[in-house]
């Protein structure tokens, strides 16, 4: 008992807060129990660090910005739907504006924008196409593509349908591997770094037609998990469960076997693969309300393809969060920018030889992980 101990107390000052907090939380009952499973937690603890702790001198290959949850709307701060938080919808264009500037002076090569670009109360005000004229106008000073993720307050103001058609499905963009009418694909950053984009809203009741096969699924999915007559609310349900409301939905099993063909594909190419999904996928990064509906059926088969998987990045909890898995993949969740008092929330990553690395400012966190397969 004492050894463990022992090791992870010498191996916590390596993370972040929220990886240490996390890892505690989650792990560490678990390998008191059985000492022999060390070994991972310290695998997990050498893969994954605090991006300040590291002195990176390298130039870096690439570099990709990242920013979720802008939720612009021309609109007076308000708090959000549970009274708990404010939301400051007008600064959220202001700080992605300085995010492109940061960008376009660090020249990255792509954007990651994690879903909810724009806020669902446009619909309301029959704003949702001038909203989005706003922040696509502002990302086009960034000048390089930008890759896009839907997010529920995307599917509040246009079906999946006109988002498949719009500004907001980076699918049919050439570099792009795209299957035939789907809204999943994937795009190198570079020939040893992959990026695969999901849509966890493939099965929900968020932007599809009433009747649809996909509309059906999720709501005898909610119908039988909550007993709620307002399906937005996870009153009365505990755990995990927590996650059976409609602002969450998940993938189709046509898009589980394309993410378990796409990751044995990067193995076997030895390349190093990121996935971004609006939603999370790991109860250790997000608040359990705030997870894909089959998150463990993703995260099994992101375990079974550990061997290339750097890391999983969401938003949608605007708390932000993070945790390293029992694979050692890196999971973070990004806080909203929309709720940020800080005068800057949006991350830009490095791609070293050996490392990845993201350099959050204000709200948003740092983080490096090593790659599973180095740069020659």
């Amino acid at each position: 008992m004492k050894l463990v101990w022992a090791a992870l107390i010498l191996e916590l000052p390596r993370l972040c807060v929220h990886q240490r907090l996390s890892l505690l939380n989650h792990n560490v009952r678990a390998y008191l129990q059985s000492p022999l499973q060390i070994n991972i937690v310290l695998d997990m603890l050498t893969n994954c660090t605090s991006e300040s702790s590291t002195q990176n001198h390298q130039e870096p290959i690439c570099k990709v910005g990242i920013i979720a949850d802008v939720q612009y709307a021309n609109l007076e701060d308000r708090f959000n739907f549970t009274k708990t938080r404010l939301r400051f919808y007008r600064k959220a264009l202001t700080l992605l504006k300085r995010a492109v500037t940061d960008w376009s002076t660090e020249n990255v090569d792509c954007v990651l924008q994690l879903g909810d670009i724009i806020d669902g109360f446009n619909k309301a005000e029959n704003a949702s196409d001038s909203a989005l004229a706003t922040v696509t106008e502002a990302l086009k000073h960034v000048a390089v593509p930008v890759y896009h993720t839907w997010g529920n307050h995307e599917l509040y103001n246009f079906t999946q349908k006109e988002l498949m058609n719009s500004v907001l499905f980076s699918g049919n963009l050439p570099q792009c591997t795209c299957p035939e009418g789907k809204s999943y694909y994937s795009f190198h950053v570079h020939r040893k770094l992959k990026v695969l984009v999901l849509n966890c809203y493939e099965i929900s009741m968020l932007g599809l037609p009433e009747g649809s096969e996909e509309y059906t699924q999720a709501e005898k999915m909610l119908r039988d998990k909550n007993p709620n007559e307002d399906l937005n609310s996870p009153v009365g349900l505990t755990g995990t469960d927590r996650r059976f409301v409609k602002f969450n939905g998940t993938l189709s099993s046509l898009q589980l076997q394309w993410l378990n063909e796409t990751l044995q594909e990067a193995r076997e190419n030895e390349t190093n693969v990121i996935i971004i999904g609006h939603i999370s996928i790991h109860e250790g990064s997000a608040d359990s309300a705030c997870l894909c509906y089959d998150h463990e059926d993703i995260l099994k088969i992101l375990s079974n393809h550990g061997e290339c998987v750097l890391c999983y990045l969401a938003g949608h909890d605007h708390e932000g969060g993070s945790c390293v898995d029992s694979s050692g993949i890196l999971h973070v969740t990004f806080p909203g920018t929309v709720e940020s008092s800080e005068p800057d929330a949006h991350a830009t990553a490095y791609l070293y030889k050996d490392s990845f690395a993201i350099h959050g400012k204000g709200s948003y966190p740092s983080f490096e992980t090593k790659l599973r397969y180095p740069i020659t």
